[in-house]
């Protein structure tokens, strides 16, 4: 078996890597000399070690050793402070800056190693002196900056100076070779194909803005093979440098350039409103959140990609970037019997780049739809012999045209008349006179709607005619429709998982480009073999998925047991490459009785992974035994939460928060409660949870905080206020219109902001300070105060602590109980409740059950007391607060 290394596979990947690893480097030098000089962040610590973590395991794979020996000494050195949660003293500080001096001699080593393919280009171009007149210019570009985006478009040799034929060189920060040169003497032939790959007529350029990820190089390479020209960038500034001298056609940006893709936007309508065209901007993300989605439509992105995501399909939404608008022109009918009318708009819509065809006789137009087959109609609203509201009637009675949009263009400013058009099966209207730019605007904006429309009709059965196999975003949907009926339970078939063995040792001998066309004819194999009813998708890189709608557990491991046997058989070929495949099935029959389409995927990997144990045949089964009560449980559950959602059916439970110190203040804490069908409550610890996970916390927050403030109005018409602590998830911070959506129902219900605490966990908000710090931030002005709960002496949770106005410190169930005996956790209490007393915050002990604790916190000077020792948690607000501090 040949070496890693001689693969092409991994050719390609080191590649890659080694064209990033100098800029990489540097950046990381420079964030850790930025900790030496600045100062230490324990988080920014943390996510130096990370990134040196990586960057040294990926040297170590590619025999970058003395690299990645330097890399493992500076990990060494960080590791300790992360585990201990401390930072580096001023001798350790100086010690690491000396170890990162020593890496700044390896980086210029490296790029002197490596610089060699870039000599040949800068033989071919020289950047002569500028000069206007007789002056020199005062601003100069660096040298060798073209080496940056390869050669002017449009350069050429002069006809006196031949130049060697077709030098293809590869420059340093592009990928792509530099233009063909042909000679005086022997002309390129007008008439010769275009190369493989390239486009015929404009070659696409692409602009990436990435961190290097394993993933961004899979989708570096397949740019390239797809003929597009690649650039690529590892800063802001560098992209901003560059838009602003160079029109590319796609912007992609990674997903650690999230917190600057607003800046990035702006950057790309300026160039966009510079060039006059469409110029797109794909932006990846961390997760799907709405927060990430919402910025990243700010920021004029024209798609999303949510992590982690497969290669193939960032590549497919890339070209359905690059070619919605380049595949045809526009087409625009005008009917219109005023022949200089029609030549006007004709002429505008032309040097906007759409087919036209102009018809003045309206009757006339139904004998051309068929052979213009128009994308848009554009109607004159008063035509002799027929008008355009009964022409569009007599349109909108043909099937093909039933969906096509229909825009009057009329001086008709009778309101009434409009809705007529309108009712008559007319999309819009446009009043005459018409300004240029607008009847542009109206017409691109309403084809390219109807094309997307389009385009997501024919997905109802997104079947590739050449393979066989559906999208697995339409089998998704389909199983979890399939799983939504009321007879789910009682459905034939189910998921079978597939997987080629040995996949990663394929893809390395073969190479990346050929595995995927090889895998594709796998694919197409398969989907030939199974009932026209059943549907087969590409689910991963190496795996496919089919949704089988007949027979039980048996009958689809026959269908697994003859498809490994013909599959086996069978011998696949591409460029001279051929492949024989085995395949893994795992099984999870509707019969298992999840319920739940992640269930089954999940339950099916898990089959396929026991398949391949020793012994095994390589198709498994999953069943629905002992082992898996806890999955079959978590799915009770889920059902729960969801039909509570849906009936708002939750239950609260209120507990006082009594003064420790003195005081008849009136506080409870808000307690989520679930019923289940067989009478069991559950608890927000074990609802919250499964709720965050399925991504349905934002909704149970808002119904939480919606009836409490329901019961503070209550209590504020009885003439008996009352504070309330309400637990929310990090998901309220995240969410950009909570704030404004709670200042509304306090002002709606009259109620002062300092009634409501919200509490949030300190965990929560290490992982989401920035955000979290925004939210308090507008909570401020409403005055609505903010809690953090599982507070502990650790230094990150102080850290944090500094940095937001917490009113309320909620301390860890560490200081409870049995723990308080110890001398320690007391000296941390004391800690916590000194520092929060210097900042004017209060200490509330939760979970107190026993006298003797209670004792204890008392002496450590904690505000406040909330556990079953005071009063256990009931439906009402009943506590008298004036008995419990006399």
């Amino acid at each position: 078996m040949p070496k890693q290394d001689d693969t092409q596979q991994a050719a390609e990947l080191r590649s890659a890597f080694m064209r990033h690893l100098p800029k990489r480097l540097e950046t990381l030098r420079k964030r850790g000399q930025r900790l030496c000089t600045q100062g230490w962040d324990i988080n920014a610590l943390s996510m130096l070690l990370r990134e040196l973590q990586t960057l040294a395991g990926a040297c170590g794979r590619y025999g970058l050793l003395d690299i990645g020996e330097r890399l493992f000494a500076l990990e060494s050195f960080l590791a300790p402070f992360v585990e201990q949660v401390a930072i580096p003293n001023a001798s350790q500080t100086q010690t690491f800056a000396g170890q990162l001096q020593e890496l700044g001699k390896l980086i210029a080593r490296h790029q002197d190693d490596h610089a060699a393919p870039a000599t040949l280009a800068a033989e071919a171009l020289t950047v002569a002196p500028i000069q206007s007149g007789s002056y020199p210019l005062q601003v100069t570009p660096p040298a060798e900056y073209w080496k940056r985006f390869g050669p002017p478009p449009a350069l050429e040799p002069r006809a006196s100076a031949p130049a060697p034929a077709s030098v293809p060189v590869k420059t340093p920060a592009t990928t792509t070779p530099l233009a063909t040169v042909a000679t005086a003497d022997a002309p390129a032939d007008a008439n010769e194909p275009p190369q493989a790959h390239k486009p015929p007529q404009e070659q696409y350029k692409v602009f990436h803005l990435s961190d290097g990820n394993a993933l961004a190089c899979e989708v570096d390479q397949k740019i390239e093979a797809a003929g597009y020209e690649l650039t690529l960038l590892d800063s802001v500034d560098e992209l901003t440098e560059v838009l602003a001298a160079f029109a590319p056609h796609l912007v992609v940006v990674d997903a650690p350039f999230q917190e600057s893709l607003e800046a990035i936007g702006d950057q790309v309508k300026i160039a966009r409103n510079r060039l006059g065209r469409r110029m797109a901007l794909l932006a990846f993300s961390e997760s799907a959140e709405l927060r990430g989605r919402l910025r990243a439509m700010r920021a004029g992105a024209d798609s999303f990609i949510a992590l982690p995501a497969q290669s193939s399909e960032v590549m497919a939404r890339i070209r359905e970037l690059l070619d919605a608008d380049s595949a045809d022109p526009f087409r625009v009918m005008i009917v219109e019997d005023d022949r200089a009318q029609a030549i006007f708009a004709e002429s505008i819509l032309r040097k906007a780049g759409m087919a036209t065809h102009a018809v003045t006789d309206p009757l006339a137009a139904l004998d051309q739809l068929d052979e213009f087959k128009p994308e848009l109609i554009l109607m004159d609203l008063y035509m002799p012999n027929c008008s355009g509201m009964e022409l569009t009637s007599i349109i909108r009675e043909r099937e093909a045209f039933i969906n096509t949009p229909i825009v009057f263009l009329s001086g008709e400013h009778d309101e009434d008349k409009h809705f007529e058009a309108l009712n008559a099966g007319g999309d819009d209207f446009l009043s005459k006179p018409i300004r240029p730019k607008h009847l542009i605007s109206a017409v691109t904006n309403r084809v390219r709607r109807a094309r997307t429309l389009g385009q997501r009709a024919n997905t109802m059965n997104p079947r590739d005619p050449v393979t066989g196999m559906y999208q697995r975003a339409y089998v998704l949907d389909q199983l979890n429709a399939m799983l939504a009926g009321d007879e789910s339970g009682n459905h034939n078939g189910g998921l079978v998982y597939v997987e080629i063995d040995g996949a990663g040792q394929i893809r390395e001998r073969m190479g990346l480009t050929i595995f995927d066309a090889l895998l594709n004819q796998v694919g197409a194999f398969i989907a030939s073999h199974i009932e026209s009813k059943d549907l087969a998708a590409r689910y991963g890189d190496t795996s496919f998925a089919l949704l089988c709608r007949h027979g039980d557990e048996s009958d689809l491991a026959k269908l697994a047991a003859e498809l490994r046997k013909r599959t086996a058989r069978e011998v696949f070929q591409h460029e001279g490459k051929t492949l024989s495949v085995s395949l893994s099935f795992g099984i999870c029959a509707f019969a298992a009785g999840l319920g739940d389409a992640g269930a089954m995927l999940n339950a099916a990997e898990r089959a396929m992974t026991d398949a391949r144990a020793p012994g095994s045949d390589s198709i498994g089964i999953f069943r629905a035994t002992q082992e898996n009560a806890v999955g079959s449980a978590d799915q009770v559950l889920l059902q729960l939460i969801r039909d509570a959602i849906k009936a708002e059916d939750f239950q609260l439970l209120f507990q006082p928060i009594v003064a420790l110190q003195g005081g008849d203040e009136e506080q409870f804490q808000a307690l989520l409660r679930l019923r289940g069908d067989d009478g069991k409550l559950y608890t927000a610890a074990e609802i919250l949870p499964l709720a965050e996970r399925h991504g349905l916390a934002s909704e149970i927050d808002r119904w939480v905080l919606s009836r409490c403030l329901l019961v503070l109005a209550e209590r504020a018409r009885q003439k008996r206020p009352v504070r309330l602590f309400v637990s929310q998830s990090i998901e309220a911070a995240i969410d950009t219109q909570r704030v404004a959506w709670l200042g509304q129902m306090l002002e709606t219900r009259r109620l002062p902001g300092n009634t409501v605490v919200l509490e949030f966990r300190t965990e929560d908000g290490l992982s989401y300070l920035r955000e979290l710090s925004q939210f308090a931030a507008a909570l401020g002005e409403l005055d609505v105060k903010l809690s953090l709960t599982a507070f502990d002496a650790a230094p990150a949770s102080a850290q944090l602590y500094e940095r937001l106005p917490v009113a309320f410190l909620k301390l860890s169930s560490r200081y409870s109980g049995e723990r308080l005996r110890d001398p320690k956790v007391r000296e941390e209490l004391q800690q916590i409740v000194a520092v929060a007393h210097a900042h004017g915050s209060k200490v509330i002990a939760p979970r107190i059950e026993d006298a003797q604790s209670a004792s204890l916190l008392w002496n450590a000077d904690v505000d406040y007391l909330q556990g079953d020792f005071v009063q256990q948690a009931g439906q009402e607000l009943s506590f008298d607060f004036h008995a419990a501090t006399a």
